[in-house]
């Protein structure tokens, strides 16, 4: 990753209310809170028993949203827009246990005006990887963008949306 790519900002990230994986309000899905760290976006999470799939095994997809999720908040953070995923692919490459601590990983790999790519990646806490994607992610601009930039929240000492969102309708 070249350094024309890396995230300008480091610490909490902002989230949202409805968000399956970040919303605080959404009773169903993760409230994960992510960070910036070192030019990526981060987020530590442990596998939970309603995230199973078969018998002991986390479910494939609920790990592939995670990653779409660090993808999407390092493209959000890197454009200063509002992003979303026109297409991602992942790869497992072994399966993921209840109970198990993760690191998730994203990171932009090349950012134009319109399109940011981005790869990502699960790790166990021993480092090994578990699950890598990529994905490419394009910017909304106008109401669209809005109805979602309001849906933002921050608090304690998570970076202000205001900061982050800096491009068209932010």
């Amino acid at each position: 990753m070249t350094s024309d790519h890396t995230i300008p900002v480091d610490g909490p990230l902002p989230w949202t209310r409805a968000c399956f994986v970040c919303g605080e309000e959404n009773p169903r899905g993760f409230q994960l809170k992510m960070r910036a760290e070192a030019g990526r976006v981060v987020a530590d999470y442990v596998t939970r028993d309603s995230d199973r799939g078969y018998s002991e095994i986390v479910h494939g997809g609920l790990m592939m949203t995670l990653l779409d999720e660090v993808m999407a908040w390092a493209a959000i953070v890197r454009a200063g827009r509002v992003c979303v995923a026109a297409e991602v692919t992942t790869r497992l490459k072994q399966p993921i246990g209840i109970g198990r601590t993760l690191r998730i990983e994203g990171e932009i790999t090349n950012a134009r005006p319109r399109l940011l790519l981005a790869e990502s990646r699960i790790l166990g806490d021993d480092g090994e990887l578990l699950l890598s994607g990529s994905g490419k992610y394009v910017p909304l601009e106008g109401a669209e963008a809005d109805r979602f930039i309001e849906d933002f929240v921050s608090g304690g000492d998570a970076i202000d949306p205001a900061t982050l969102l800096h491009g068209p309708n932010a």
